[in-house]
Order: C-alpha cells, then structure tokens, then sequence
C-alpha cells in the first residue's frame, strides 16, 4: 500500500483531518488534492493517531470493512504457513513427505482459499495485500514456530466470532456467478479456523520436550506460551470476555441444576469472541507489517 492510498483510508476514516492539519485550508484546498496529501504528509504524528483509528477502530462500519478485516488476518496467516514452509531452520521438521509437513501446506492451503474467496466477495472493494510480513524470531526453531501458529489460529477463531453477530443475514452477494449467504461463508470459515486451532495444539503436545498438557481446546485462558492477549478479555471486556469466561447467558456454569463443575470443564465448553482493535493490536505485536 502506497502512501497515498494509506493517506486516503485515513481519510475516509476521517474526513476532516486535513482541516486540523492546517491553518492555511482554503490556500491548500487551491493548490489540489496532491498538495493537500503531500502537506498531511508532512505530519507524522497526526498521520500515526489517524492510522491506528483506520487500522484498529472499534466499530466495523459495514459488511466491507468486516470482510476486509477477516481479509488481512487471512492475508497475515497464508504468508506465515508459505513463510514456514520455506524456512531453513524449519526444514528437519517439516521434511517432505512428513505428517508436520503435510498439515501445514494443507493448512495454507485452506488460508489460501479463504483469501480467494474473501477477494472474490469483495471484488474491487477488496484491500491489497501488505507488501510483506516480518514474522521476527516466529521460525527460528519448530517450537517457537508451534507456538506461533498456536497464537494465531487462536486469535483467528476468536475473531470470527468476534463479528459474526455483525455481518447482515441477508448480505448476499454474487460470487463466481453464484449468490452466496456471507453470514454462512464466515461460519464456515470460523469452524476451518477452529480445526486449525485444535490441530496446531495437538502438534505442540505431540513435539515439545517434555510434553505441553494441553489438548484441542482451551483451558481457562492458559496459551502454554502463547502470548497472554490472546486469551484475555477484549474491549468491552463484559461483550468480549476472557476465554476463562464462567458464565453464559447471564448464568454462573460452575453449579447448575445440582450439578457441580470446575472452572476448567466450563471454560473448556465455551470459547469467546474478541473485539477487531484488539486483535488487530495482538497482531501488531508480533507482526510488522
């Protein structure tokens, strides 16, 4: 992305931004729309504050941008999996032919038509790919590798269901010459990336020295590494709570109707949603892009 195509996101976010830029507004306004991009780019620190509410505000403002952000976490998870799969320092684990190998490229290859499919319903609203993805230390050994791909498809499933209550029920869009149901399209994407999850989690116990007790799904909030946001409360924490969550429907699941559960069987039960600025900033932390 361009610098002029990051500056005219930020205005749509954000209209009126160029008005507080300058105390010369109707000189700029003159001398056109190049100038007026070239004085904002001028202002780092306002273009920084503008940026992170493009990139991270709370509310999606319409079936596009909801796409366009399931989009850029499909974008980010394809390349890390093409990323892994040609690292060097990955190569005596994920060895042709092996089980790690071929789960991985099956893995990418479903992000792989995620994205086309996500392209497709966008058509040229779509957002372009980023330029790259730096990963930093992600591939430097298998387990740290492991543990990654852990975060990420966790924070994935947790952002699906994060929007799915937004998308419209009736966005039926014209894909391929065929009308889909994107409500449905997302779902069924959200359960891939849960199976991702599950299995990406069960290679981490099969591999880590020692053993890593952990299973399919999640136990509290516990990443067994992974980075602690990712299985915290969002923002509001009480719409997007932690995945150690004890209470659904507006009922305390540890006791319910004589029965007794430990707050390990009810987290196990339930996972939780989380908010786009979050993610988006979970991904920032581990990811320049």
């Amino acid at each position: 992305m361009n610098l002029f195509q990051i500056i005219s996101e930020i205005e749509k976010v954000d209209p009126e931004i160029m008005d507080r830029l300058t105390h010369r507004r109707s000189a700029l306004s003159a001398l056109g729309d190049i100038t007026r991009k070239m004085a904002l780019a001028a202002a780092p620190i306002a273009i920084g504050s503008a940026f992170n509410k493009a990139v991270g505000q709370q509310t999606l403002a319409n079936a596009n941008d909801i796409l366009n952000y399931a989009l850029l976490l499909e974008y980010l998870e394809e390349d890390f999996y093409a990323q892994a799969l040609a690292a060097p320092t990955l190569a005596a684990n994920l060895t042709t032919g092996s089980a790690a190998r071929g789960a991985i490229q099956t893995i990418k290859n479903h992000e792989t038509a995620h994205v086309n499919l996500l392209k497709a319903a966008l058509g040229t609203s779509a957002n372009p790919r980023p330029a790259s993805f730096n990963f930093g230390t992600a591939f430097s050994n298998y387990p740290t590798f492991l543990t990654f791909a852990q975060a990420f498809e966790d924070t994935g499933v947790r952002a699906y269901k994060g929007q799915a209550t937004n998308i419209p029920r009736t966005l039926n869009p014209t894909v391929g010459g065929n009308v889909v149901n994107l409500l449905t399209v997302a779902l069924q994407i959200h359960s891939v990336e849960a199976r991702h999850a599950s299995h990406i989690r069960y290679m981490r116990r099969a591999t880590a020295a020692g053993g890593i007790q952990q299973f399919g799904w999640i136990t509290n909030a516990e990443g067994n590494g992974a980075p602690a946001p990712v299985y915290a409360a969002g923002n509001p924490a009480a719409t997007f709570p932690a995945e150690g969550n004890l209470s659904q429907g507006g009922l305390t699941l540890t006791s319910v109707g004589g029965n007794t559960y430990t707050a390990a069987e009810v987290s196990e039960a339930f996972d939780e949603g989380l908010d786009n600025t979050t993610v988006v900033n979970i991904a920032r932390s581990v990811v320049t892009f």
